[in-house]
């Protein structure tokens, strides 16, 4: 093996997997926005050939830009390919595939990595470990970071045995943190609380005082990034009827921001919808901030970074203005 880098989802990327079926409105929100607002494919799985004709009406009908929109034929089980997807690296500027064994008893999710690598010939390495992709962010510069579920799911190792399999398939360099209690948040997945928006600079959610684990466990991580030296934003986090609300749980795509809105399921949360995209506008003055409604999704326990999976470009030459980062050295490895 080459030398293997992991690119940061604010990085350059190629397009998005997303899987046909459910939550199709915001499904065609996204790819409409991604299609039409950066140079990026939108990859959707469908079951199906008629489920592909059903889709492409759909979608066109919407305005997507279907020259931007490939199908893969595959019987995927859920919508949730940020977990079960695969991992893209670089190795030696190539793209290759990282899979894990996902954590849901779902055996065709779980196959699509190995079915997608010799359908895109690139290579795949299996990291022997049980994992839900929403438990993982990272940067350009190599830190990562993933919550203690990581370890619960893998009895007998300790965290220097994760960490070492991180570093050795992916080339990153983990810290694993507390995980939000399951009564809160059901995944424990990282992407519910956190999102890295560039070199060294974070959106961490803010929970309210009286929700004491889950406020606990936020502002140690912002203790701890301010500590490393990172630019920390925040936005609004809480718990309603069940349902853990983020915002961090929103897709970073080239020149596109999809920011998770929750309003048009409950009309009181308008003003964090509106301090969420403030925020995002104030990270990215360049780039289009997209509101797009998770009232729906959010029942189930995730949001639109739940739902894509992003396929990084790792051709750094090809880029080497910094589109991302401002910060050419972010291609160098």
């Amino acid at each position: 093996s080459g030398a293997v880098r992991t690119p940061a989802e604010y990085e350059h990327n190629d397009g998005m997997l997303i899987r046909w079926g459910w939550p199709d409105d915001l499904l065609t929100e996204m790819t409409v926005e991604v299609t039409t607002g950066t140079d990026a494919t939108v990859w959707v799985l469908v079951w199906s050939a008629s489920q592909q004709s059903s889709a492409t009406a759909i979608l066109s009908g919407a305005g997507a830009d279907m020259d931007q929109v490939e199908f893969i034929i595959y019987y995927a089980d859920s919508v949730w390919i940020r977990d079960y997807g695969p991992r893209f690296i670089s190795e030696d500027s190539t793209r290759a595939i990282v899979d894990h064994t996902y954590n849901r008893n779902r055996p065709d999710d779980n196959a699509f990595p190995d079915f997608l690598a010799p359908l895109w010939s690139e290579p795949q390495y299996d990291i022997p470990l049980v994992h839900g992709g929403g438990n993982f962010h990272l940067f350009s510069d190599g830190e990562a970071f993933m919550t203690e579920l990581i370890l619960d799911e893998n009895d007998g190792l300790s965290a220097q045995d994760v960490e070492d399999l991180y570093m050795d398939y992916e080339g990153v360099d983990l810290t694993i943190m507390p995980g939000f209690p399951t009564w809160y948040d059901s995944t424990q997945h990282l992407d519910m609380w956190m999102l890295p928006v560039a070199n060294h600079e974070v959106i961490i959610g803010q929970y309210p005082t009286g929700d004491s684990q889950v406020h606990t466990i936020t502002e140690d991580a912002v203790t701890l990034l301010e500590g490393r030296g990172y630019t920390v934003h925040r936005t609004p986090g809480w718990s309603s009827g069940g349902t853990h609300y983020t915002y961090t749980n929103s897709v970073i795509l080239n020149e596109v921001v999809l920011a998770c809105q929750f309003q048009n399921g409950n009309t009181g949360y308008a003003d964090e919808d509106a301090e969420a995209v403030a925020t995002f506008e104030a990270i990215y003055p360049d780039r289009q901030i997209v509101p797009v409604d998770c009232s729906g999704v959010i029942t189930s326990a995730g949001a639109v970074h739940c739902i894509v999976m992003h396929v990084p470009n790792v051709t750094p030459s090809l880029f080497a203005d910094g589109f991302e980062t401002g910060d050419t050295s972010a291609w160098q490895w």
